[in-house]
């Protein structure tokens, strides 16, 4: 908690945050293979140090903080790879490949790790439709119970690896970003609370998750409620990130950041698809950034398809306080 308490001084001084860009998708351009059903954590296994050198460029792109391996390690994704009794292993690889990554390259100032918890894999709580996906066929149910179970038993290991706060990260359904904030609220360290939002093609209309028909508006505010440092709008393609903001303003006080993904259609295959085009490029990332300081956004960064190159220009490019 000491740790973090210089983060949170930075953010109540209105410093401007650089959080880190993709993990999977940069993994997978560091020719790292993804697996459907862990996708990038099966990269703890196989490829370590690849992961502890991902930090490592992160930090020398100069971001305030950086994001653990760990989205897709609970137990429920490494079960299906006959992993589950590496559910702490690999966990703890995921902090201390980050730790020593901040020991190896950030000697000269401060930078804080973030542990990921997410509700990816769970089939308990998901969205309709979400099921269905390719990805995510075949995989073996768990009970409401069992779920969250899952989900403190990563934010426990997290927490007593040493994270100085934790990133609880949900794509799927209310129920569960319910789940991975309470999870994670529940081990006492502080939390920023992650919310993935789409538009409906037809009328622009902001929705939760990937599949669901649930009002994004309605929804946050219920979870915003339930309490944690920073509200992030992440994992949301750039157009249904920014339509996004008024709600989370209109419901939150607090800080708020961004992490938007880029819109590739390859970022859960085993290989990268160099013919699948990143929707958004450094300069327009940069742009958007600067823009988002304007209105308020005070932690930025990016997820899949968002890499070291958009990241890069951020230090340069963002003011070193939030303006007014």
């Amino acid at each position: 908690m000491s740790e973090y308490a210089g983060l949170r001084a930075r953010i109540e001084g209105r410093e401007v945050i650089i959080l880190d860009g993709a993990i999977g998708t940069q993994l997978q351009s560091m020719e790292v293979p993804m697996s459907h059903d862990a996708w990038a954590a099966v990269a703890l296994e196989s490829h370590p140090f690849t992961v502890r050198r991902m930090h490592e460029l992160y930090i020398e792109a100069g971001v305030d903080v950086i994001t653990t391996n760990t989205y897709s390690s609970a137990r429920h994704n490494l079960l299906p790879l006959g992993l589950a009794d590496k559910v702490h292993e690999l966990n703890l690889r995921a902090v201390m490949l980050a730790q020593d990554a901040r020991d190896r390259r950030a000697k000269e100032r401060m930078v804080w790790i973030g542990g990921s918890v997410s509700s990816y894999g769970l089939m308990a709580g998901a969205e309709p439709g979400w099921q269905d996906l390719q990805y995510f066929r075949g995989r073996q149910e768990t009970s409401d119970a069992q779920a969250r179970t899952n989900l403190r038993e990563q934010a426990e290991i997290l927490a007593e690896a040493g994270v100085d706060f934790l990133i609880a990260e949900s794509t799927g359904s209310t129920t569960q970003r319910r789940w991975v904030i309470e999870e994670c609220l529940a081990t006492g360290l502080p939390v920023w609370s992650g919310f993935k939002c789409h538009q409906v093609a037809a009328d622009g209309a902001l929705k939760v998750g990937y599949t669901s028909a649930e009002a994004f508006d309605a929804k946050f505010a219920s979870l915003a409620a339930l309490g944690g440092e920073v509200v992030t709008v992440f994992h949301s393609p750039v157009d249904a990130t920014e339509a996004a903001l008024d709600a989370v303003r209109s419901h939150w006080n607090g800080p708020i950041g961004v992490y938007p993904e880029a819109e590739r259609t390859d970022y859960v295959d085993t290989h990268r698809n160099d013919a699948v085009e990143t929707k958004l490029t450094p300069e327009e990332f940069v742009a958007r950034a600067q823009r988002w300081v304007t209105q308020g956004v005070q932690v930025i960064g990016g997820c899949c398809g968002i890499e070291l190159e958009h990241i890069r220009p951020l230090r340069a490019a963002l003011p070193e306080r939030l303006p007014g």
